[in-house]
């Protein structure tokens, strides 16, 4: 009776020409994938040549739209803070009348 496992196979001529070219890729590794954040960074890219608006630091000027709201709201900003400081002051002086006539009294 033949033992099957032990039965080894004869090399041939193409597995000693494999063995000696093993460093030969039948074909290219493929590219690796890129993630989400890489994609966006290649999809959103800005050229410089063509983004002539953009600043040296980067940022986009502001258009006049934009900067006459920016003003209004610094403007909007300023009388509500004044307002504000005016109705502490007053609530402070009717505070220490309080005071005063508690004491008084």
């Amino acid at each position: 009776m033949i033992d099957l496992a032990r039965v080894v196979k004869a090399e041939t001529t193409e597995t000693v020409t494999r063995e000696a070219n093993s460093l030969v890729m039948t074909r290219p590794k493929p590219e690796k994938r890129k993630n989400a954040k890489e994609r966006a960074k290649a999809k959103f890219a800005k050229d410089e040549t063509a983004n002539d608006k953009t600043a040296k630091d980067g940022t986009t000027p502001m258009t006049a739209t934009a900067k006459s709201g920016a003003e209004a709201k610094a403007k909007a900003k300023a009388a509500s803070k004044a307002a504000s400081k005016a109705a502490a002051k007053v609530a402070k002086a009717e505070r220490k009348a309080r005071r005063t006539a508690a004491r008084a009294a």
